[in-house]
């Protein structure tokens, strides 16, 4: 698979089997996210990987998942393996302004992972505070995202948008689709 089926493949993923991901492979992306661009190069991300089923079990409670989907979030059978938490370090970048950082790392994991054979979903909708709490963070970190990672238990595809609409939708099949913008919308003459 090469980076450009990697992207055209890749879909959210919020159901995964119940088989554990080698800590190996979840630090192998973390050693990708660390190689992602960063602005002025200041490389202010830190990374955890929480695999311990302890852990992952005090934290779904304080993860949202599927907005547009009235049963979306993982049942207790398909909760992801691990979580990959995206921390802010405050000393590197005191200004607390980590998200084009964070979302660079983000997708970089997220390609390195469909290639891997692994699912993602990347988590914005949490409470922070209490993650913070639950994994114990240092004050010096900002958690600014997870990102969800397993064995698919699930299918997602990208489909065309119509009239606007933005809302993925379960089909018939059980397949999520995922309304893109077609490339002639998104395409601008100058």
């Amino acid at each position: 698979m090469n980076v450009y089926e990697a992207i055209m493949k890749r879909r959210t993923i919020r159901k995964f089997k119940q088989e554990k991901v080698e800590k190996e492979m979840l630090v192998g992306l973390v050693d990708c996210a660390r190689m992602a661009a960063f602005g002025a190069n200041m490389q202010p991300l830190k990374f955890a990987v929480i695999d311990d089923k302890n852990t992952l079990d005090l934290m779904f409670p304080s993860i949202k998942w599927a907005g547009y989907l009235a049963d979306g979030a993982p049942k207790e059978n398909e909760r992801p393996a691990a979580y990959i938490a995206v921390l802010g370090d405050r000393e590197i970048k005191p200004n607390g302004m980590f998200e084009t950082d964070a979302g660079a790392a983000v997708t970089t994991m997220m390609l390195a992972a469909e290639e891997k054979g692994l699912a993602t979903c990347w988590l914005g909708a949490i409470d922070r505070s209490a993650l913070t709490d639950i994994l114990n963070l240092p004050e010096k970190y900002s958690l600014v995202y997870l990102l969800a990672a397993g064995y698919p238990a699930q299918e997602s595809k990208a489909v065309e948008m119509t009239d606007g609409n933005v809302k993925y939708f379960m089909d018939e099949d059980k397949v999520l689709n995922v309304p893109k913008r077609p490339l002639d919308e998104v395409l601008i003459k100058l």
